[in-house]
C-alpha cells in the first residue's frame, strides 16, 4: 500500500489502475484505493485533486482520449492552475476549473463567485478533501440531507452524518452519530451501510430509522418499509474473506436494541410506530390546479432543501395534488410523474429534468 505514495497529483492522475478506479473501476481496484486511503489520509486531498483532473479531461475527450493527450492536457491544467493560485478546497470547484482552463478558462471567476454552498437553516455542511462531506444539525428542527444516488436522511436534532460526495461502486457507506430516518433508494449490486459506534447496518433499498446518540445506552434500528440487517460493528469488521456473518434482519414494523454495557442485539416488534415516520413533524400540502413551479418552490422550502427547475420550460405545467402521510421522495415523484418529468440529486440540490408542458 506505500506504492503511489509519493504520487503528486499529476502522477497519480496519469497512473493506469488510479485512472481505472475513476472512470471504469472493479471490486478489486475499488477495495484496493479505498484501502489506500485509508491508510494514507494525508494524501487524500491529492487524490481527490487528481480524481478530478482524470475526470475533466474524460468528459472532454471520451472515447478518444489517447495516453498521450492524457498526459499532456493533465500537465497543462496543473501548470495552469499553479500559476492562477487556483484554491483546491471544493471538489466541484476543482472539476470545474479543470474544464474552465482546458476550454479557455475565461469563466472561472464567474463560476467561483457563482457556486458557493451556503448550509440551510441552522445547520453546517463541511467539505473535506477526502471527498467527504459531514452535515450536523444544530436546529431546533430535523433537516433533509440529500445522497449522491436519490436516498434521502431526516436528521434529527443534534445528529451529524458523513458522507461521500459521490459513492463507490462497490458500497454506499454514511456514518451516522445520533438519530436520523432513512429513505434508501434500491440499488441491489450496490449495498447501502450505515456505521455508528456500536453498529453496522446494511440495507439494498428500504426506509428505517436508526438512533445511536454518544451518551445513550443502547442503539436503535427500526424499520419502515423492506429488509434490514445489523450487526454488531465489531463482529462486522472482523469477518474475512467470504464468510457470512449472522446479523440480525428485520422486516416491517420490527427493531432492534443494541445493549452497549451487554454487547447484544436485541430483536423485537416495534415498540412506537411514531419512530417508523420520516418527519416528527407534520407536512401537510395540498396543491389545487397551481402551477407546477409554486409546487416545487412549496416542497423545497418545507423539506429546506433546493430544487432546481427550468422555469421558462415548465410556465404552462399545472399540478393539483394533496399530501400528508408522503415521504420527500413519494411527493417528487407523484408531482414529477404529472408533468412527464424526472429528478435526480446532485451536489446535495434536487434537479428536475423535463420536457414541459403542452
Amino acid at each position: 500500500m506505500s506504492l503511489h505514495r509519493t504520487f503528486t497529483v499529476e502522477e497519480l492522475a496519469t497512473d493506469d489502475t488510479f485512472r481505472l478506479w475513476v472512470i471504469n473501476p472493479t471490486p478489486e481496484i475499488d477495495r484496493h484505493w479505498q484501502q489506500w486511503l485509508q491508510l494514507n489520509p494525508d494524501r487524500a486531498g491529492v487524490a481527490a485533486r487528481a480524481r478530478e483532473l482524470v475526470l475533466a479531461v474524460h468528459d472532454l475527450y471520451k472515447d478518444d482520449l489517447s495516453d498521450e493527450i492524457l498526459s499532456q492536457e493533465i500537465a497543462e491544467i496543473t501548470r495552469i492552475a499553479e500559476e492562477r493560485n487556483i484554491p483546491f478546497y471544493q471538489r466541484a470547484v476543482w472539476r470545474a476549473a479543470a474544464i474552465l482552463l482546458l476550454t479557455g478558462g475565461l469563466s472561472w471567476f464567474y463560476y467561483t463567485t457563482h457556486n458557493t454552498i451556503t448550509p440551510a437553516g441552522k445547520s453546517t455542511e463541511i467539505t473535506l478533501e477526502s471527498e467527504m462531506v459531514t452535515r450536523t444539525n444544530q436546529a431546533d428542527v430535523e433537516i433533509t440531507v440529500l445522497l449522491s444516488d436519490n436516498s434521502v436522511a431526516t436528521l434529527s436534532k443534534g445528529s451529524s452524518i458523513k458522507y461521500p460526495r459521490h459513492f463507490s461502486a462497490s458500497e454506499r457507506r454514511v456514518y451516522l452519530t445520533g438519530e436520523a430516518f432513512f429513505d434508501v433508494a434500491k440499488n441491489p449490486n450496490v449495498p447501502f451501510l450505515v456505521y455508528t459506534n456500536e453498529t453496522v447496518t446494511k440495507v439494498l433499498g428500504t426506509s428505517f430509522r436508526i438512533k445511536a446518540f454518544d451518551g445513550d445506552n443502547t442503539e436503535m434500528v427500526a424499520v419502515k418499509t423492506g429488509r434490514v440487517s445489523v450487526y454488531p460493528k465489531k463482529d462486522y469488521e472482523m469477518q474475512h474473506g467470504n464468510a457470512r456473518l449472522a446479523g440480525v434482519i428485520l422486516n416491517p414494523n420490527q427493531q432492534v436494541v443494541f445493549n452497549r454495557k451487554d454487547k447484544k442485539l436485541e430483536k423485537a416488534v416495534a415498540a412506537n410506530t411514531g419512530i417508523l415516520a420520516e418527519s416528527m413533524l407534520l407536512k401537510d400540502q395540498v396543491f389545487d390546479d397551481q402551477p407546477v413551479t409554486a409546487a416545487f418552490d412549496a416542497l423545497g422550502k418545507a423539506y429546506g432543501i433546493s430544487i432546481d427547475y427550468d422555469s421558462a420550460l415548465l410556465t404552462n405545467c399545472m399540478i393539483s395534488a394533496q399530501f400528508k402521510d408522503e415521504n420527500l421522495k413519494q411527493r417528487l415523484n407523484a408531482i414529477c410523474q404529472a408533468i412527464g418529468a424526472g429528478y435526480d440529486m446532485e451536489n446535495g440540490r434536487v434537479m428536475i429534468s423535463s420536457k414541459g408542458c403542452n
